[in-house]
């Protein structure tokens, strides 16, 4: 064949590849990757670049040595030592956790057994929780979770000696927080918008429940102050409450106060706004502070049995589980099951007064029939029990065998006359003021010590 035939044949087959390269997408792929692989070594190894002079090959054994020193898990290099978070998700268990902050498989149980220790049980952890963790060589060494804003559980040890936890609590500070505000529509709703914790309402309400009907006494435009301890953190998060110091409601002009002392021998008193000792009677509620479902009554439309009958005592609404405490002391009388009042505890308290508490879901354990048991002490939970239109705990009060109206009642003892500390009148002076000044602000004033 002809040299210039041979030459030109070539040519064509040559020319067709470059059109299928240039044209295809695979094609098109290559070149620009050629490109860019130019573009980047101009780049480095071009006139300026302080690699100039370096060949190619100089780069990809160091590229290559750098990709062998680097460990594939961080895990697994034996000088590891760190400390990071790890965020529970949804469905987590002591064991997957486990897994997630890569524990060694050996060291499972032991770390379950050390986190249930304190009765932090796994149904516990909330999605959205974070753990904090600390590895050394490679293992983890610590696992601290906070459980109150002044406790945190640690964990910690080895896989091969095990794992054990404790309790750390910090170092809290009392601190004395004062607000005061006007009644709105109720007490709790007014304390609410002071930033007042249920707790303290429930204590608030205590210290009165003798001498005021919440339901009733309280009117929009009354005012109240509370001086109550908080116990923060050094970093000042709020981890404890403490006890009420002081506290009062003026009620249409008419002021109600306690003060809080200590005594000598350290007991515990509040004086009222006498600087007196106040009569120690029953607690008003048998609940914390709750709704009142149904009032006593002579007559009532009965739920259940659908009839009218007397309603001898108050039902008051709650969630099944609530708390039920006597309201004074006395002596458990019957403690049992009873067809139309369910679960229910009875307690004499002395000769004349006996109270009764029906529908309970569960009795407290231990309480029985000639039970002595303390003013404020827990007896059951409010349930639903026995003729029972819904959860609700039905309270009633006898003297000397005839049913009275426990809202109405006024069951007191004399303490004595003892006279009030100096420091107890300077406060009931301070609350004073603290009501004029409230009294006269527009809207209610808040305040945050």
């Amino acid at each position: 064949m002809p040299k210039h035939l041979w030459a030109a044949r070539v040519s064509i087959v040559l020319l067709g590849g470059i059109l299928i390269l240039t044209t295809s997408r695979p094609g098109q792929r290559l070149i620009a990757a050629l490109d860019l692989r130019h573009a980047s070594r101009a780049l480095l190894y071009g006139s300026g670049s302080p690699f100039e002079g370096l060949r190619d090959s100089s780069s990809e054994a160091l590229q290559t040595d750098l990709i062998i020193q680097t460990p594939l898990n961080p895990f697994s290099d034996p000088s590891n030592d760190d400390a990071y978070t790890h965020t529970v998700s949804r469905g987590s268990t002591i064991s997957s956790i486990w897994g997630s902050i890569k524990g060694a498989p050996k060291a499972a149980a032991d770390f379950a057994q050390a986190f249930v220790k304190h009765g932090k049980s796994a149904g516990q952890l909330k999605e959205g929780e974070v753990l904090e963790v600390r590895r050394k060589d490679g293992e983890v060494v610590e696992v601290r979770r906070q459980i109150s804003a002044g406790e945190t559980i640690v964990i910690e040890g080895h896989p091969d000696e095990g794992y054990s936890s404790r309790i750390e609590r910090a170092r809290l500070i009392p601190v004395d927080r004062k607000a005061s505000g006007t009644i709105t529509s109720s007490l709790v709703a007014s304390a609410n918008d002071s930033a007042i914790p249920y707790a303290v309402i429930d204590d608030f309400v205590d210290l009165f429940g003798e001498r005021i009907e919440f339901n009733k006494d309280l009117q929009p435009g009354d005012t109240f102050t509370i001086v109550y301890e908080e116990r923060r953190t050094e970093g000042g998060e709020v981890a404890d409450i403490g006890p009420i110091k002081s506290a009062s409601l003026r009620i249409r002009g008419t002021m109600f106060a306690v003060v809080r002392d200590v005594a000598k021998d350290g007991t515990v008193r509040y004086f009222n706004e006498k600087g007196q000792l106040p009569t120690k009677g029953f607690l008003r509620y048998p609940v914390k502070y709750t709704r009142i479902s149904s009032v006593f009554a002579n007559a009532r439309f009965h739920p259940v049995l659908k009839v009218k009958r007397p309603h001898h005592g108050v039902d008051f609404s709650a969630p099944i589980g609530t708390p039920v405490r006597s309201v004074g002391e006395g002596t458990v009388v019957f403690a049992g099951y009873s067809a139309s009042g369910g679960n229910m505890v009875r307690i004499a308290h002395g000769a004349r007064y006996t109270t009764e508490y029906m529908h309970l879901s569960k009795i407290a354990k231990g309480l029985r029939k000639g039970s002595h048991i303390d003013r404020g002490a827990v007896l059951g939970a409010v349930g639903n029990t026995g003729l029972s239109s819904g959860p609700h705990l039905h309270y009633g009060l006898f003297d000397k065998g005839r049913y009275i109206d426990p809202m109405r009642a006024k069951i007191a003892s004399d303490p004595g006359n003892i006279k009030a500390p100096p420091a107890v009148m300077a406060a009931l002076d301070a609350m004073r003021r603290e009501h004029d000044a409230v009294a006269m602000s527009a809207p209610a004033r808040k305040s945050r010590a």
